[in-house]
């Protein structure tokens, strides 16, 4: 199997970043890339935990819609199935966005 890359969008910041199975599911890939170290030996991508009113944060992947020009979530489940990469039709190369989601508490 060929290398699987994306490039991972936050903040301004740009990360071609090797997913090493395109076919986990989305959950297990975030919380992979939460915890990815650069070669400096810091995070690659910041992620805090909670947003400027103190509500806790999850992230989601994003992808733009190329018709409406907006950005899309790709939801980690859709009732008790897993995504994954391939079931929202992301392939090498395409670019996706990490998106900070407040959640309820």
């Amino acid at each position: 199997m060929e290398d699987f890359f994306l490039d991972i969008v936050y903040k301004n910041k740009t990360v071609r970043f090797r997913v090493v199975n395109p076919e986990a599911p989305l959950s297990t890939l975030m919380t992979n890339l939460t915890h990815a170290i650069g070669e400096d030996g810091k995070l690659i991508f910041d992620f805090p935990s909670i947003d400027a009113t103190g509500a806790p944060l999850d992230y989601f992947f994003g992808r733009e819609d190329p018709d409406v020009h907006e950005i899309r979530v790709l939801r980690p489940r859709i009732g008790r199935t897993d995504q994954t990469l391939l079931d929202y039709g992301v392939q090498s190369g395409d670019k996706v966005f990490l998106m900070p989601d407040p959640f309820p508490g």
